[in-house]
Parts: C-alpha cells; sequence; structure tokens
C-alpha cells in the first residue's frame, strides 16, 4: 500500500498497467485529489482509494 506522503512530484508510478508521473494533489475535486500525466502529457484524475490500492512507485534506472 502507497502512502498519501510518499507521492513526489514528477516521480514515476504504476496504474492498472500504465506509467504514469505525479503531477499534484487538487484541492478542487474532492473525489478526485491526485492528478498524475502520463507519457502523452494526457492528465489522469485519481480518487485516494485508488492511489492507495493500485498505485504502485517505479524506480527508473539511469545508465552511466
Amino acid at each position: 500500500m502507497l502512502s498519501m506522503t510518499a507521492l513526489q512530484r514528477n516521480h514515476l508510478y504504476q496504474f492498472r498497467g500504465q506509467q504514469l508521473r505525479y503531477s499534484h494533489h487538487s484541492n478542487c475535486r474532492v473525489n478526485t485529489p491526485f492528478v498524475f500525466n502520463d507519457s502523452k502529457g494526457k492528465r489522469k484524475e485519481l480518487s485516494q482509494n485508488q492511489v492507495q490500492l493500485e498505485v504502485f512507485e517505479l524506480v527508473e534506472f539511469c545508465e552511466n
């Protein structure tokens, strides 16, 4: 389970097979407070339950 405080802006996460970058916490909507962007720049808003149960952090590797 992913902690809400563990989300870091511009870090890569996986949700239902998609790789998403965490953008920000939105105060606008109660039901979808977490905003992510996919590789095409498309915005995806997720609820707290979705983030806790279905979002996994991906470790990015860089070449030396």
